[in-house]
């Protein structure tokens, strides 16, 4: 009995629900858009996962970005990105979801993104690239307009410069088990 009852254990350790949380240290996030002049990118440097994740479900998943981590190497850009979000007003974007379902290689639904104070339903959709015993690795991209968040798309050089109104977040995530 005693025997039968650690084999279970064990199996529901590796297969069973579990928190996930972030690998830091391998997992990157960055936004890239396009502008009157050159495309543009953003990096991510401060960002967290977290749920609960099943053999068929992520569940309670909350993905938070601060706001003010976002980085292109380039100070007033940075600063007209960070007035765009209302970064001093609201200094995380969240991204958060009851339930996103697993099947084969993918995991996808719907959750609410919150940019700004401005909340919209938008899909999800992750390639699961690897999965171990106690690792994830998924990535994706998410398709987004600033105007639906009614974020108004920067410009400088007096007007001249212009950003795309279409962004992109892009993401090659780690989770642990």
């Amino acid at each position: 009995m005693m025997k039968y009852l650690f084999i279970m254990a064990v199996l529901f350790g590796f297969f069973g629900a579990g928190q996930i949380k972030l690998n830091a240290e391998k997992s990157t996030l960055n936004i890239t858009g396009t502008s009157s002049l050159h495309d543009w990118e953003m990096t991510v440097d401060e960002f967290d996962v977290t749920g609960v994740i099943t053999e068929t479900q992520v569940q309670n998943l909350k993905a938070t970005i601060k706001a003010k981590s976002m980085k292109s190497g380039k100070s007033i850009m940075d600063g007209k990105a960070y007035d765009a979000v209302q970064a001093d007003d609201f200094p995380e974007i969240i991204f958060s979801a009851n339930t996103l379902e697993i099947k084969g290689n993918s995991i996808s639904g719907k959750g609410t993104l919150e940019i700004g104070g401005k909340s919209l339903l938008i899909n999800l959709d992750s390639k699961i690239v690897k999965q171990g015993t106690s690792e994830m690795q998924l990535q994706g991209k998410v398709p987004l307009k600033m105007t639906d968040f009614d974020i108004t798309p920067p410009t400088a050089m007096f007007g001249t410069l212009k950003t795309g109104d279409e962004v992109v977040i892009n993401y090659d995530i780690f989770l642990t088990k």
